[in-house]
C-alpha cells in the first residue's frame, strides 16, 4: 500500500485525473475575497476619514465572513 501524499493534485496515484472544485470550495474563496475586501476597504475608510457608516458596513461584513468561515471550517471536521 502506497502512502497517500496530502499534497498530491490528483487523488488517486494509478488514475491521475485533475481534482474538481466543490461548491463548498468557491464558496471558501469567495469568502476570503470578500474578507480581505471588507478589510482593505475598513483601513480606507480610516486613512481617508469617511462617514462612520462606512466603517460599520465595513466591519459588519468582517465579521460575517469570519464568522462563515469559522462555521464551514467547524462542520468540515465532523
Amino acid at each position: 500500500m502506497t502512502a497517500i501524499d496530502p499534497y498530491r493534485l490528483t487523488t488517486d496515484p494509478e488514475n491521475p485525473q485533475p481534482r474538481t472544485l466543490s461548491g463548498t470550495d468557491l464558496a471558501r474563496t469567495a469568502l476570503w475575497v470578500v474578507l480581505v475586501l471588507s478589510v482593505v476597504g475598513n483601513m480606507a475608510a480610516s486613512f481617508t476619514g469617511a462617514a462612520t457608516p462606512v466603517h460599520l458596513t465595513c466591519g459588519a461584513v468582517t465579521a460575517l465572513c469570519v464568522s462563515a468561515l469559522v462555521i464551514q471550517r467547524l462542520r468540515g471536521r465532523r
